[in-house]
């Protein structure tokens, strides 16, 4: 199924609030802008950098979060 320029669902552990547990969620997510890609997740982790936005200590939280920025995926498709 082709899912160029359309809205797409995904499951997604989200971080509502600091330090609470992560809540999975299907979550949709808009189609590429301009200068983007869309890159099929196939796992994900996370590192010290996302504890330290998850426990919101020091900075503004911003909250909702999706944390995990180290992926190995697929795009363009």
């Amino acid at each position: 199924m082709a899912t160029a320029g359309k809205v797409i669902k995904c499951k997604a552990a989200v971080a509502w609030e600091a330090g609470k547990p992560l809540v999975i969620e299907e979550v949709e997510v808009a189609p590429p802008q301009a200068m983007e890609v869309r890159v099929k997740i196939l796992f994900t982790a996370l590192c010290h950098t996302d504890v330290y936005f998850w426990e919101a200590k020091g900075q503004t939280p911003v909250f909702p979060r999706i944390l995990g920025h180290k992926a190995v995926g697929n795009f363009g498709v």
